[in-house]
């Protein structure tokens, strides 16, 4: 290289290093470290304030911001305190989740936690995003772990003495969570309501609790696309699932049946995944069926209600990122179970809380129905029509076939005054 081209490079560099201190220099500097109004948070911040004295004073109001009895939420502190730890920050792990549980209860926005709780915005969003990452790692190997064969058999028996449907190891649906449009996305998220999404996809068992959970498909995706590129989906069409081994359907039946799933028409039939029989002229077996499928997957759509009407902030547009929006609606899914589990008194969940099945058949929608009314938080998935293996067919007519025989129950002969059920 000749003395007139280092020359040269070397005025280049000075050049892009002036431009680089000019734009430094210009860079918007931080006003403040801990702006004024914010420096007395110990003594006037909403913890010590109002939070702490809610435990005592106000058990409803605690509820209502924690969805969790006082001796709950001291269990769950115990579990995620030591890694909400932070040495050098001034904020303790009980404040920490208290206000992470404020956000997910009540869907405020990051702004208006921020002037209750004395902290800077940025610092809210910070301590939000890692408390549901901590939630989620430390709460979903105990409490949204895939159960084992031993566990889908207890799973069948509460479906058949709760939905009295044999054979039955869970429900499954899929939902659409609403976001903030992610940038330069441009389609990928935006759902057939019109309105930008991730897919949750989620199996809970005859109790109300999840059993899996896959989220994260993009909003445009096709239902079916969504149900077999998620790791549950995968594993229930290739057979991967720890489920119990065939058995009959009744004790006068010498025929097995395999263990299934139920889903709406938006799955594929299977023989471990049962689904209704479509169009409208349909036989009174087939609506039979349909009636009695659905009566069951009742129990899927109560868990979503649970789920949406206690964490109120899947009944918002969540202005994150799809990646934080995931931790976000995985630590909500994380924490209904472990507080479903352990509630023994049943805050969380009251027995009106669900839809209840009356003498007569006369069903009384939970009050969950109540709080979402008009409300298109997690929005269903499309229905569609999808081919399955001529043995799944088979299953399917045999399952239709128990009903009207040895599974007959009295309310299906009013089964054309029921209305609102297939």
């Amino acid at each position: 290289m000749e003395a007139d081209d280092i020359d040269e490079l070397f005025i280049r560099l000075c050049e892009l290093y002036n431009l680089y201190k000019k734009y430094k220099n210009n860079k918007k500097q931080r006003r403040y470290g801990i702006r004024p109004i914010n420096k007395n948070w110990a003594t006037a911040g909403y913890q010590l304030r109002t939070f702490q004295l809610m435990r005592t004073k106000e058990p409803e109001q605690w509820f209502l911001q924690t969805r969790m009895p006082p001796h709950i939420f001291d269990m769950l502190l115990k579990l995620v305190s030591k890694s909400l730890w932070k040495p050098k920050q001034r904020i303790g792990p009980e404040e920490r989740l208290s206000l992470a549980l404020l956000y997910l209860s009540q869907g405020l926005s990051m702004q208006s936690i921020s002037g209750s709780y004395k902290l800077g915005k940025e610092t809210v969003r910070k301590i939000v995003f890692e408390t549901c990452e901590v939630i989620w790692r430390l709460l979903s190997p105990v409490y949204v772990s895939e159960p084992t064969e031993s566990q889908y058999q207890d799973i069948a028996k509460d479906f058949y003495n709760i939905w009295n449907i044999p054979n039955c190891v869970g429900a499954i649906d899929g939902k659409h969570v609403a976001i903030k449009c992610p940038a330069n996305s441009n389609a990928m998220f935006y759902n057939y309501k019109k309105f930008y999404s991730i897919v949750l996809m989620a199996a809970c068992d005859a109790k109300y609790t999840f059993t899996a959970v896959s989220i994260g498909s993009f909003g445009s995706q096709s239902d079916g696309g969504i149900f077999q590129l998620s790791p549950f989906g995968q594993a229930l069409m290739q057979n991967t699932l720890p489920l119990p081994p065939p058995q009959p359907l009744s004790s006068v039946s010498t025929e097995s049946f395999p263990h299934f799933f139920i889903g709406d028409a938006a799955f594929p039939l299977r023989t471990n995944l049962m689904r209704p029989y479509p169009g409208s002229n349909l036989t009174r077996t087939k609506r039979i069926f349909n009636y009695r499928l659905s009566h069951a997957r009742r129990v899927i759509e109560n868990s979503f209600g649970i789920l949406t009407a206690r964490w109120r902030v899947l009944r918002t547009t969540i202005e994150c990122c799809p990646e934080s929006c995931e931790k976000i609606v995985l630590a909500c899914i994380a924490l209904h179970n472990f507080i479903m589990l352990n509630d023994q008194n049943r805050w969380y969940c009251p027995e009106n809380y669900v839809d209840q099945v009356k003498a007569g058949n006369v069903v009384h929608l939970g009050e969950w129905r109540c709080e979402i009314e008009n409300d298109r938080s997690l929005l269903a998935m499309r229905s569609a029509v999808r081919r399955g293996p001529a043995t799944a067919f088979n299953l399917r007519d045999k399952l239709a076939n128990y009903f009207i025989n040895e599974g007959y129950l009295p309310f299906q002969d009013n089964i054309d005054h029921n209305l609102g059920e297939p």
